[in-house]
């Protein structure tokens, strides 16, 4: 599958660089607005760099467009390139409203497209094995469900860089960031009923939001609470509670650190093992899958709902945190 990504800061620069190995997916074009900066990273991996997304949409050598621009872009530049007939991987979060991430949902189905999602941690060796562990009963009945996903890489961005922007980070860090723990959260209970939201500047001279508490509420009365902070150093942790025991997995770096992850299970004697699970590529894992799924060789592990219901929790943050912490009901 020959495909073009569009957005080349940081992160589509990492995309390409991921799947440089892949067997399934190769990149040949690149879409910026900037692009005169670009000729050396273009040269070394062997790409055709344009300024517009049309030059791309009307290319029938390219089969698909990976979205990595601006989040409040994604809704209008994803139903563009479904109209014009190409797979579509949309990086996260897919849009910034429920309406929004629907609209994009129904067009792939009536279109018949495979949206890829940048969700990878779900690939992560160690969330696969919490994973496991919850729906084989290892842990019981689930209480509770923690996480803490924080760095301090936005706070060294200018204050005009859009990923600080209330336009693009309606919920600070957690708009890019936390999503991944709202998504893996939702594989493993559902959809969250109720959220509860708060964000806010903390540190004098902090640029955006630099903190963000969230509490969830599951069916079967199952708690979850999310935290996520920019002004601090790397911190990642996420711990599933059970009646017969808990699991807590710590992240040692970012995702393109590539630093191994540790594992804690303990029983209900309180006994502790321990598990270190080394780094792998989860993005390219992630790709790959759903270039499977366009092949129609597998079916790919996010559903259209689980996709909707993590905007729709998005969406509720938002507007809790905007509203003093109000406690907002997520529709099923």
């Amino acid at each position: 599958m020959k495909a073009a990504v569009v957005g080349l800061g940081w992160w589509g620069k990492q995309i390409i660089t991921y799947l440089k190995t892949s067997e399934k997916i190769r990149v040949t074009h690149g879409v910026d607005l900037n692009i005169a900066h670009l000729d050396d990273f273009a040269k070394e991996n062997h790409l055709v760099l344009v300024s517009k997304i049309d030059e791309v949409l009307k290319n029938p050598a390219i089969d698909a467009i990976i979205l990595a621009t601006p989040h409040s872009m994604h809704e209008a530049q994803a139903l563009q390139i479904i109209a014009a007939g190409k797979q579509l991987f949309c990086e996260k979060p897919l849009a910034l409203t429920s309406q929004g991430a629907k609209r994009i949902l129904d067009a792939c189905q009536q279109a018949g497209i495979v949206l890829g999602i940048g969700h990878e941690r779900r690939f992560e060796s160690a969330l696969e094995e919490v994973l496991r562990q919850v729906k084989a009963g290892e842990l019981g009945q689930i209480l509770h469900v923690d996480a803490n996903v924080s760095h301090n890489l936005f706070a060294k961005m200018d204050a005009s860089n859009w990923r600080v922007q209330d336009q693009d980070a309606p919920a600070g860090a957690l708009t890019a960031l936390g999503v991944h723990l709202t998504d893996f959260f939702i594989s493993l209970l559902g959809c969250p009923t109720h959220v509860r939201a708060k964000t806010g500047r903390v540190l004098k001279g902090a640029v955006g939001k630099d903190q963000v508490i969230v509490q969830l509420d599951f069916a079967q009365g199952v708690t979850g609470s999310v935290t996520c902070l920019s002004t601090t150093p790397f911190h990642g942790r996420i711990t599933v509670f059970g009646s017969l025991g808990w699991v807590e997995v710590k992240e040692n770096g970012n995702v393109d650190w590539g630093l191994p992850t540790d594992m804690t299970i303990t029983n209900q004697e309180a006994k502790r093992t321990y598990q270190t699970f080394q780094a792998s590529n989860v993005v390219l894992k992630n790709f790959e899958a759903w270039a499977d799924a366009v092949a129609g060789k597998s079916t790919y592990r996010y559903t259209a709902e689980q996709i909707l219901n993590n905007i729709q929790v998005l969406e509720a943050i938002v507007y809790s945190s905007n509203h003093d912490a109000a406690l907002v009901a997520i529709s099923q």
